[in-house]
């Protein structure tokens, strides 16, 4: 993202993104290409990608992934029929679907510099291959493309519309996207020659989601595969129909190569790529690919960050906390997190404005942010995507009490003291315990003695925080 359009959202947001150092990162395994939508199964997450025989990764929390094999050793013969030049067991850019008890996962296979390829299907009850339900099957041959056709039919996009039907959408540089509908009970095309609708042109790794009455289309442009020099970028346009037209911010048509900016390269990670969104317990995300990562060896890593919508109903690419000192502020009140005084008596009472902080203390909340020590938040790093929180006044963790209260001690590390802090659609952030999965939600009352409270996360706006610069 530009400084530019960083500066518009975090405007039209009213959220300040701090850079400062890294942010909680993915950890593990992380080298994939093209990679699908990451789909969840029975808490485990899983993510598919280019490779021989559809090779994945699956993680326990969505932020330390490792290698787990692969879907099949050889493609199935009814779709290496139709694709004579390609050899091996090769594959491309999968996407993958959940529809009732079935995963229905696509894939492409074609040889490097040709147009004949093709779309086939593979499907599954389960993605855990410790299961004894795990099996994957061959669903046979989707769409393919010929010698001469203005269509490559590579990188498909699968969507499950809301009203329960499903299309998968294809296609490359070479021409056209294409839009066909499948059967939801099958995940094949309704018919061999069934309708198709031309979405958008030159352009590829298409993926459609919907959004409160919108269907966006989400496409790349720009080179792949040639590592820091890839100039690969994700653009995205809207429809009231799956069908479209799809219109980007500006009016123009995707299908004439038009396209609002949504990610494209950003310091040391280079060539983002494959769209995907996760949606799990109220939170939206979007993976990509970078296809270069210079922090890592210039390789090309899976990305999973926080999708925001503007006010005006385009989305964004938001930002993961990165370890650093901040103030929390209540969405709704505009008050401060801070920590209360300790009078003589030893006894807590409530920090007045002018009050300088002691060093203990109990979280509450005020009315006025003074940019004093009490009211100071630094966040770090703790693994597995959590944070410790913890008071510059006091040096004390912010902690979950047995009373499932909120209250600070000693640091320790402990799950009582490490809280998951996940950017919310609208620019804000959500706090929630890692002990016991309910967030930090401010309680209404007198600005200057309101206090904060755990409760499970509904979404209300009590429950919004803006973690700011201090």
């Amino acid at each position: 993202m530009t400084f530019k359009s960083a500066a518009i959202l975090i405007g039209s947001l009213c959220v300040l993104i701090v850079v400062v150092s890294p942010a909680v990162a993915l950890d593990g395994m992380l080298g994939i290409h093209d990679p699908s939508t990451v789909i969840i199964c029975d808490g485990q997450y899983y993510v598919y990608g280019t490779g021989r025989g559809v090779p994945m990764l699956t993680s326990s929390d969505g932020f330390t992934w490792r290698r787990l094999g692969s879907v099949f050793t050889q493609v199935p013969p009814e779709v290496q029929a139709v694709v004579p030049k390609h050899t091996g067991s090769g594959v491309w850019a999968p996407d993958i679907v959940k529809v009732k008890d079935q995963y229905f996962l696509y894939y492409a296979i074609s040889s490097w510099g040709q147009f004949v390829s093709a779309i086939g299907l593979m499907t599954n009850t389960t993605l855990d291959p410790a299961s004894p339900k795990y099996k994957w099957v061959d669903g046979g041959l989707i769409v393919n493309s010929t010698e001469g056709e203005d269509l490559n039919a590579i990188d498909p996009g699968v969507c499950h519309a809301p009203d329960g039907t499903l299309w998968l959408s294809y296609g490359s540089y070479h021409g056209k996207i294409d839009l066909v509908q499948l059967d939801p009970d099958t995940g094949k095309r309704i018919a061999p020659n069934s309708p198709v609708s031309i979405i958008a042109s030159h352009s590829e790794a298409s993926d459609i989601i919907y959004h409160d009455g919108f269907y966006y289309l989400f496409v790349n442009h720009g080179s792949c595969c040639q590592g820091a020099n890839s100039t690969y970028n994700i653009r995205v346009g809207r429809s009231a129909k799956i069908t479209g037209p799809f219109l980007d911010r500006d009016g123009g048509d995707l299908a004439n190569a038009a396209g609002t900016l949504f990610l494209e390269s950003n310091g040391r990670q280079i060539g983002p790529g494959h769209f995907g969104r996760t949606m799990e317990d109220g939170v939206e995300k979007f993976s990509c690919h970078f296809e270069a990562d210079l922090d890592r060896g210039g390789r090309s890593v899976l990305a999973i960050n926080p999708l925001l919508w503007t006010p005006d109903g385009w989305p964004a690419s938001g930002e993961n906390v990165k370890d650093g000192t901040y103030q929390i502020r209540s969405k709704p009140t505009k008050s401060v997190l801070q920590v209360a005084k300790i009078d003589s008596a030893a006894k807590p009472s409530l920090l007045s404005a002018a009050t300088t902080m002691p060093a203990d203390g109990t979280p509450t909340i005020i009315g006025r942010y003074l940019a004093q020590d009490h009211q100071k938040w630094k966040f770090a790093a703790a693994g597995g995507g959590f944070y410790t929180i913890t008071g510059v006044g006091s040096g004390k963790a912010l902690e979950v009490t047995q009373a499932r209260g909120v209250d600070i001690a000693t640091l320790t590390g402990a799950d009582n003291q490490r809280w998951k802090v996940d950017q919310l659609s609208d620019g804000s952030y959500r706090l929630a315990s890692k002990a016991n999965h309910f967030v930090l939600t401010a309680i209404p009352g007198n600005e200057s003695s309101s206090p904060v409270s755990l409760n499970e996360f509904t979404g209300n706006d009590a429950q919004h925080w803006i973690v700011a610069a201090p």
